[in-house]
């Protein structure tokens, strides 16, 4: 036997001792629990308190026969087989016992060939049911561990519907029909575009869709969807549906944002890196070359830095560069990109700013370095080079050009700027 059925029961009704007896046996070659009563009344008392699988019952019996036992059976457990034993074999009762929810019938005298093969078949039938509500139980685990929720479309009347489980997410009360329009205003700004095109149209073109999109759930913060739909196939629907799914990946997009970040930062001093700053330049000067925008580099290091770190030891010299980075954090702009390339060496990038103002602002800094009060008590100093860019450049000459006029600010006195 199955090791999934070892635990059916099995309720045998039966008003006649003797063949009670006798059947109750027989049915012990086959089932491991087999309870048995001697009329509905008792058959429903047991019922309520034991959990029955399936349910052969005599249908002539004092009290409440047969099909008054399968209806009030049925009333409490739709799921649960019922098999009735008769003698008779008229139209009227086989039709009423059908209406009550009579699963199979039996003709007395009882075939022993054809009650093993009738419980053979139940246990078929009730392993397939078991296995169904196993898989079901296991996919809506999966789904809240994996934070899935689904929806469809019927291309026939292009409806989309969306699962309890989307509903939840995004606190749509609406039990009927859901127009994706509904969850538009929930998305971020930048990405509604994204959604609208999804919904509105590739999931009509046969595109297979793949998105990432932040939306606001139920507790009104943002999280990221990860949005995934293709056409389906099935025998139940045809070709016309596609079957989309919601992921949470608002961790997994958190880790990978923060990744991102790290890897675009100095670790000591919390500002972008030699990397981040070329990428960024690189971007900006594509950008000028179509609207034609300036862009000015500030290159500076500070003035003998290498006798701060032999006088005062490395980890003053670093408190420095750290109070440093965090005293030029407080002026920069949010078009601005601000970094260490290296060492004590640091480069501002001023996107669309003037040449004019660009330079001000190499004023500015000049002159708060040197009269800022320094936790280490040291007078500090910096020398500076200014370029701008030329249609001729990319990142790395418009910086080295800057950096050329840094070295010139030192060769002519240090502790000020040259362009």
């Amino acid at each position: 036997m199955n090791q999934e059925l070892l635990n059916l029961t099995l309720l045998y009704v039966e008003d006649d001792e003797a063949t009670r007896n006798t059947l109750s046996e027989v049915f012990k070659l086959k089932v491991k629990n087999v309870l048995v009563a001697e009329d509905g009344v008792e058959a429903l008392e047991i019922f309520n308190k034991n959990k029955i699988h399936f349910i052969i019952s005599d249908y002539q019996m004092p009290n409440m026969n047969g099909n008054e036992l399968c209806k009030k059976i049925k009333q409490i457990d739709q799921s649960v087989i019922f098999v009735m034993l008769t003698a008779f074999n008229h139209s009227n009762l086989l039709i009423d016992s059908i209406d009550v929810g009579v699963d199979k019938f039996l003709q007395k005298p009882i075939n022993s060939k054809q009650l093993f093969l009738t419980i053979d078949n139940i246990y078929e039938k009730i392993l397939n049911q078991f296995r169904l509500e196993k898989s079901t139980v296991c996919l809506q685990e999966a789904e809240k561990i994996a934070l899935l929720s689904y929806w469809d479309v019927n291309l026939n009347n292009n409806i989309i519907h969306f699962s309890d489980e989307a509903k939840e997410l995004f606190n749509i009360e609406n039990e009927n029909r859901v127009d994706y329009k509904e969850l538009v205003e929930r998305v971020k700004i930048e990405d509604q575009e994204k959604f609208i095109d999804i919904f509105q149209y590739r999931i009509f073109k046969d595109e297979n869709i793949d998105e990432i999109v932040s939306i606001r759930n139920k507790e009104n913060r943002f999280i990221y969807i990860h949005v995934v739909a293709k056409k389906w196939k099935s025998s139940v629907c045809g070709n016309n549906h596609i079957i989309g799914l919601f992921q949470d990946v608002s961790h997994f997009e958190t880790q990978k944002l923060r990744l991102l970040k790290e890897s675009q930062c100095d670790p000591m001093l919390r500002i972008s890196n030699k990397k981040h700053l070329i990428v960024e330049l690189e971007s900006l000067i594509q950008s000028s070359k179509r609207y034609g925008h300036n862009i000015g580099v500030i290159f500076f290091d500070i003035d003998d830095f290498k006798k701060i770190n032999s006088d005062y030891g490395h980890l003053v010299a670093d408190d420095i560069l750290l109070e440093l980075a965090n005293l030029i954090k407080s002026d920069i702009r949010q078009s601005d990109q601000f970094g260490r390339w290296g060492g004590d060496e640091f480069v501002i990038i001023t996107g669309y700013s003037s040449q004019e103002s660009t330079i001000e602002f190499a004023k500015k800094i000049i002159e708060k370095i040197k009269t800022y009060k320094w936790s280490s008590n040291i007078h500090l100093k910096i020398s500076m080079g200014v370029a701008f860019y030329k249609i001729e450049d990319n990142a790395y000459s418009l910086i080295n050009r800057a950096d050329e006029k840094m070295y010139k600010a030192k060769a002519t006195g240090k502790n000020k700027y040259c362009f």
